[in-house]
């Protein structure tokens, strides 16, 4: 890996190429024939997604007509598709509530029924993709999903900041969901707090959102049996949904000019975000993956050892089971006690925990061994510090419990393959 994405040349940058480099930037770019989005902070690497070169379709909405309901398995067999029919799994589960198109609801899915179901796991191998009735719609600040009447709102926002939003739903009463021929609920997500003073442009959202899920009732009882109803977001669409925050970036810039198009013209770029392309004078003189040192950065992001500012470091150590984290305090020299010393290094190292969790993209089970601290309170900082840091990630991270021995357990929710997992996949196809 080392040997195949080392540069091997330094890079000189003009003034212009320097100021590419400063502040936050969403990028949009290619890495070995293969597409990727880039959170970039502080000439930092915070967050990388690849893309395969195969569209997903998790997401696109179709109406599907029902081939085989397979009662012992709790399960039924649709189809779907315009110009190709395709046969997919719907689990009894994630059959409830269905908006019949064909008759009249009577608590039974039968052979023939035709409604509306959104994919929500592509097919892979002779695996057929996976569909559910439960549609969803979403945007940065709300998601409205089939299934009950029930106003939720994110694990991540603090009990004031929900507080403040429900006063405000509160205010608009029980018009906050219209009425829609099957029960739909109301979550409200992280970013809404940060427009708690823009209280007009939330009800522009909300508003956005419910229209849209009206519009697609409305409009697949005038469709005929297997119209997509909705597509699949596009890689761009699924990195502002899943990649980053709004307030992590100010730019986004691509060097691709079909792209560019797409970004300036889309209503789900932030206002206040800048669009930018990387000129093909720019790219002539200096790709976007050279300018930022991708090949570098890339190598670094999967290395076993992560070295802190302090010198302190890092091991690293993925296996099947969990993923085990090793705090060492290295060269670092403290001017206080030895405990002083464990405490800054082990905060310091919380921060880079927080950041390498989500560049790596590790999921499931992670055993952090920091250095042992005798004293509780410190203990306590530490455990409040890393449980902040955690939840600025964009993944559902939660910080478990501390041991005498100083292991913190934490756990985090898979979204996508680890970034090394997609490196292999990267380089496989070169």
């Amino acid at each position: 890996m080392s040997r195949n994405i080392r540069p091997k040349n330094k890079i000189t940058l003009t003034e212009n190429q320097r100021l590419a480099r400063q502040g936050g930037k969403l990028i949009f770019t290619r890495f070995r024939d293969q597409e990727c989005a880039l959170l970039m902070a502080d000439d930092r690497l915070r967050a990388v997604q690849f893309f395969p070169a195969k569209q997903s379709e998790i997401g696109a909405i179709y109406i599907a007509k029902v081939k085989n309901a397979v009662r012992h398995l709790n399960a039924f067999f649709v189809e779907i598709g315009e110009k190709e029919r395709r046969i997919c799994f719907l689990s009894g589960k994630d059959a409830a509530h269905p908006y019949l198109l064909n008759r009249p609801w009577d608590g039974r899915i039968l052979e023939g029924d035709e409604f509306p179901v959104q994919i929500v796991r592509d097919g892979k191998g002779a695996k057929q993709p996976s569909v559910t009735t439960l549609l969803s719609l979403s945007n940065s600040c709300f998601a409205l999903s089939v299934g009950n009447r029930h106003i939720g709102f994110s694990a991540k926002l603090d009990p004031e900041q929900k507080k403040q939003l429900r006063d405000i739903l509160h205010r608009r009463g029980a018009s906050v969901i219209p009425d829609f021929p099957v029960p739909v609920g109301l979550v409200v997500r992280t970013h809404a707090a940060e427009l708690i003073v823009q209280e007009s442009m939330l009800w522009e959202m909300l508003n956005q959102l419910t229209e849209d899920l009206a519009r697609l009732f409305d409009t697949a009882v005038h469709r005929t049996c297997f119209t997509c109803l909705k597509n699949a977001p596009l890689y761009w669409e699924d990195a502002l949904e899943h990649l980053v925050f709004p307030g992590e970036y100010e730019e986004l810039l691509t060097d691709n000019r079909k792209l560019y198009e797409q970004l300036k013209t889309s209503s789900r770029i932030p206002a206040d975000k800048t669009v930018r392309l990387y000129s093909e004078e720019e790219q002539a003189q200096l790709s976007l993956a050279k300018l930022y040192n991708l090949d570098a950065k890339l190598e670094e992001a999967i290395g076993r050892r992560v070295w802190l500012r302090s010198g302190g470091y890092l091991i690293i150590d993925p296996t099947e089971a969990l993923t085990v984290i090793d705090v060492n305090s290295g060269k670092y020299e403290g001017l206080g006690t030895p405990e002083e010393t464990y405490k800054r290094v082990n905060l310091e190292a919380s921060e880079e925990i927080a950041r390498q969790l989500r560049l790596r993209n590790l999921s499931g089970i992670i055993i952090v061994d920091f250095i042992n601290m005798k004293s509780e309170a410190d203990r306590e900082e530490l455990m409040r510090y890393l449980t902040t840091l955690t939840a600025k990630d964009r993944q559902r991270t939660t910080v478990v419990d501390i041991t005498p021995l100083g292991l913190v357990e934490i756990t985090r929710k898979k979204s996508s393959n680890s970034l090394a997992e997609q490196l292999k996949v990267c380089l496989r196809q070169t």
